[in-house]
Parts: structure tokens; sequence; C-alpha cells
């Protein structure tokens, strides 16, 4: 799976509950962006904003709609796309779960009218071998790679680390704690220098982001 994949089916509680939250449209942004960073397609510049490496097809569905998306926002900064570019990604990269056979839609229904929709797993062997690799990074078992690593670094963005990870999987380690460590985990070097930059300006944008939607709900 790619990373947004992951980060959807981690985010994903075993009932189909959402973990990201009201974010999860920008999370998945920054999920695809890292991919496609990881796979030398685009970049984050200098000043900050999206740059095109390569624009040639990844053979990943998936990620080659999300480089379309994110060619045409081409110098923009990340934290102005991200929620653009997750919003029309989400719906496929939840469909791609449904054909894998992980998750199912069950639709909330109250008089006739569909609420939302819920996403329970119909296997739980992929989500509980990414959480393993999460919880080894978060207690220090092992140290991060790019995939773990920005998955570590995205769900600490929209603080949905300590929900995703539950507190059954880390005994004796605090929500706080887990939240600490997932802080060091997104600052540190578990990929090429470049690759961790842009994940963490991908971070950032999400945390820009989250912030300005708090701000304008409170106005």
């Amino acid at each position: 799976m790619i990373v947004a994949e992951e980060l959807l089916l981690v985010g994903t509680d075993p009932e189909g509950r959402n973990l990201l939250g009201s974010h999860r449209q920008i999370a998945l942004g920054g999920a695809l962006l890292t991919d496609l960073v990881v796979r030398e397609r685009l970049d984050v510049d200098d000043r900050g904003r999206l740059r095109v490496v390569d624009g040639s097809t990844v053979g990943e569905p998936l990620l080659d709609e999300a480089l379309v998306r994110f060619a045409e926002r081409e110098g923009k900064k990340p934290k102005d796309v991200l929620g653009t570019v997750g919003k029309k990604i989400e719906q496929p990269l939840l469909d791609s779960l449904v054909r894998r056979e992980l998750v199912r839609p069950d639709p909330v229904r109250v008089l006739g009218l569909t609420l939302t929709t819920r996403w329970p797993a119909l296997t739980t062997a992929a989500r509980d071998a990414t959480l393993g690799d999460l919880v080894h990074v978060l207690t220090g078992a092992r140290g991060a790679d790019t995939r773990t690593g920005a998955l570590v670094a995205l769900l600490q963005a929209v603080d949905a680390l300590h929900k995703a990870v539950p507190q059954q999987l880390r005994p004796g380690m605090t929500n706080g704690e887990v939240k600490r460590r997932g802080k060091e985990v997104g600052q540190g070097r578990w990929a090429s220098e470049a690759v961790v930059k842009a994940v963490q300006d991908a971070t950032a944008a999400v945390m820009a982001a989250v912030v300005a939607g708090g701000a304008a709900s409170s106005s």
C-alpha cells in the first residue's frame, strides 16, 4: 500500500470510525505529497513552494491522479493545496481499501437519509501490521524508515497518533509520551534530507491548515 492508504487504514478504527477528525483530507494530502516526494516526482523548494521534479506517471493510479492535481498547483505553498488534493482523492483511497477487502462501507442512516458512512474493517491483519511497525518506532525498538517516519509525522500533525496507536499496544506509555516521541521522530532523519524536509513541510502545512481552520470556526 502507498503511505496515504496506510494512513487512512490506521486512521480508521476497526469499527469504522474516523480517528483523524475533521482534518483527514488535509492529512491524506500530506501523505500523497510524501509518496510523490519519495518517488522523486515532487519537491518543496527553498521558498516552501511545490515544484514538479518529474511529471511522468508513477504507475500507481492514485498517485498518478494526485501528481496531476499537485502539478496543476505548482508554485503554491503545500498548506494551500493539501486539503483540496486530499478531498479529491479521499474517496478513491477508500474505494481502494474496499477492493483490497480491508474495509467495507457502512452507511449511517436516519429516517432514510444517509448522514455519513463508516468504514469498518473486514480484516485487521494489514492494519495490525502497520500499527505494530508504529509501536516499534514509538517505543524505540527500532528506528523509523521513510514509511513509518512519514506516518508518525502525519498522525502527529493532526493530533491522532495517540488515538491511532491504542493504549493496549503501548502499555506504560502515556498519551503525552506518545506525542513527545512522535515529535522526536518527525524531526529526526529517517530518510534523505530532501525527503524528510518535504515531509516536515507537509506536516507543518497540515498543522497550519488545522490551526487556520480552528481560528475560522471560532470567529
